[in-house]
């Protein structure tokens, strides 16, 4: 095998899924009982299960299909919403690849953020980072119980710092 062009774009996890959902509506593969359901609505007269292409292929878009409906990009509803945030990033100075991660990732915090971009604290102000932040909580709203346990999470984080201040003091 030869390889013609080495790595010419990347992939979003939202692009892989997409892709491989056509995969799997091209092949009448159901994984579930949803699936099932759907397939039954189809009004095509062609409604056979394609297994030419082999079992592999199908086990493995369904558990890669599995892996990414618990991840951020099950967050993102709409093409137009992924698009409108990569032409949001694209306005800044982001590396391929950083762009790449912000959108599997979704992230909600500046710490998050920061881990993902090279320097960011340098290369970017405080103001951008929050614009970034808060155009991702815009375009992909989290749900009110997701919301409720970040909200925990720092909650019970500040009372550890709070009580290791304490503890400090103590000695």
């Amino acid at each position: 095998m030869k390889i013609l062009e080495e790595r010419q774009s990347f992939l979003s996890n939202y692009e892989v899924e997409q892709h491989l959902k056509d995969i799997k509506r091209k092949y009448n593969w159901t994984f579930n009982e949803k699936d099932e359901e759907e397939l039954q609505k189809d009004k095509r007269k062609n409604k056979k299960r394609f297994d030419a292409c082999g079992v592999n292929l199908e086990v493995i878009t369904r558990d890669v299909l599995a892996y990414l409906r618990n991840g951020p990009p099950s967050i993102i509803d709409t093409t137009s919403n992924f698009k409108e945030l990569g032409i949001f990033l694209n306005q800044f100075e982001l590396m391929k690849v950083e762009k790449l991660q912000i959108i599997n990732t979704l992230p909600r915090s500046m710490v998050i953020l920061y881990s993902l971009v090279e320097e960011c604290d340098q290369r970017f102000s405080e103001e951008i980072c929050e614009s970034i932040i808060e155009k991702i909580d815009q375009l992909f709203p989290l749900e009110e119980t997701e919301e409720a346990e970040d909200q925990d999470q720092e909650e019970a984080e500040d009372e550890d710092q709070e009580d290791g201040q304490d503890d400090d003091n103590m000695e």
